[in-house]
């Protein structure tokens, strides 16, 4: 039997037979890598394209034998995780996209009430700053696994700045509603709530004293 070795230098040569005998070889500990990582049938067969794209890309670094099966494992487990979380982000995205089904027990008028507090959020955000929406709504509308390590890098803006403005931005959207007639309740906490514009908003007037 060839060695992994002698695979990947026929592999390398342009060989398909060494190609899908080296793929076949190690396929087992590929996917066996992939499902103990959590990832269901269908999403490892997925996983385990990508994992066979990377050796491929990797095969002139792999010339060692023994260095094949531990760089299968690692990267199969990479691999496996950045599904998982890719697919994360898109069941956050999914849902901050829903939006939440109207109680049939509510009036014509509650209801037109909601889409005008809606159309008068989305006003209040677009009149914003370019800086303020963008961190508002990579805050609280963008799944972001990596937290405000991954937004500073994407916002170009320093990790330890972000609190800060993003209470600065928060009392600039408080001020954005006042001035379209809502008071709302807005969250200091994106952790704690999917949007910064909660449905709770009012017109001033709507809110009810004490009897």
């Amino acid at each position: 039997m060839e060695s992994d070795a002698d695979l990947v230098r026929r592999c390398l040569d342009g060989n398909r037979a060494a190609w899908a005998a080296l793929v076949a070889r190690h396929a087992d500990l590929a996917y066996g890598v992939l499902r103990r990582a959590g990832l269901e049938a269908a999403a490892a067969d997925d996983a385990f394209q990508e994992v066979c794209v990377l050796l491929w890309k990797g095969l002139a670094k792999l010339r060692e034998a023994e260095r094949l099966a531990p760089w299968l494992v690692v990267t199969a487990k990479r691999v496996a995780w950045r599904m998982r979380r890719r697919a994360k982000a898109r069941r956050r995205r999914e849902e901050a996209r829903a939006r939440p089904e109207v109680d049939p027990a509510a009036s014509p008028e509650a209801e037109l009430a909601a889409l005008e507090d809606e159309q008068a959020v989305r006003e209040a955000l677009g009149a914003m700053g370019e800086r303020c929406r963008r961190l508002l709504t990579a805050l609280y509308f963008e799944a972001s696994d990596g937290g405000y390590d991954e937004i500073a890098r994407r916002l170009g803006m320093p990790r330890g700045s972000i609190g800060p403005t993003r209470r600065r931005c928060l009392e600039t959207l408080r001020a954005e509603l006042a001035a379209r007639g809502l008071e709302s309740d807005v969250s200091d906490n994106p952790a704690a709530a999917s949007s910064p514009l909660t449905p709770r908003s009012r017109r001033r007037g709507d809110r009810k004293g004490p009897s």
